[in-house]
């Protein structure tokens, strides 16, 4: 009698956790799936170029349309993505990795834009050349300095690209959480 109970009990465990489970992060292939696309990247504030050791700021805003093509509501759970700046048009350089939790709702059948500011520091950049690209801009003949100085300058007219690469949007659904994977250039060319 104990044996069939305990039989039971496991059953019905096995059965109750496999009903109650959430499903994990569905893949984003099917009609109806949300998209994040890049729109465009705005310079949302700058100083004047001053030589080191001074420090320069400058905010990028990085303006995305979110698609929700579903017949119900989305809300984005958490966004990040990593985003490079043109040294020649083969190579990049990897500036930040911004990641926001803000939690916002899609309407079904909409397109909304959502932005995302990030701050760089040009002491920052600097020892991340140094350290992580020195070799690459030494074999270039580029010195670091002079490459920051040029990309400051010319940010205003985005003269050099910006890409985006491992973005990833997460999104809480009717049908459970959903991942998007996505990427971009701008200015597009």
């Amino acid at each position: 009698m104990r044996r069939l109970l305990l039989i039971l009990s496991l059953i019905v465990l096995v059965v109750w956790g496999i009903m109650g489970c959430k499903p994990g992060l569905l893949p984003t292939e099917d009609l109806g799936k949300p998209k994040v696309m890049l729109e465009r990247v705005e310079v949302a504030g700058t100083f004047p170029w001053s030589d080191p050791p001074a420090r320069n700021p400058l905010a990028l805003a990085f303006v995305f349309n979110i698609e929700n093509p579903s017949g119900y509501t989305v809300m984005l759970d958490n966004i990040k993505f990593a985003y490079s700046f043109e040294v020649n048009p083969d190579y990049y350089v990897e500036m930040n990795v911004p990641v926001a939790y803000d939690r916002i709702y899609f309407s079904p059948k909409t397109t909304s834009q959502y932005r995302i500011v990030n701050i760089l520091d040009s002491a920052v950049i600097t020892g991340k050349l140094m350290v992580t690209q020195g070799a690459k801009l030494q074999a270039l003949d580029i010195k670091p300095i002079d490459l920051i100085k040029n990309w400051y300058s010319k940010i205003g007219d985005f003269a050099f690209g910006i890409k985006l690469g491992e973005g990833m949007a997460v999104f809480n659904t009717e049908k459970g959480d959903v991942f998007v994977p996505f990427e971009g250039k701008f200015p597009k060319k």
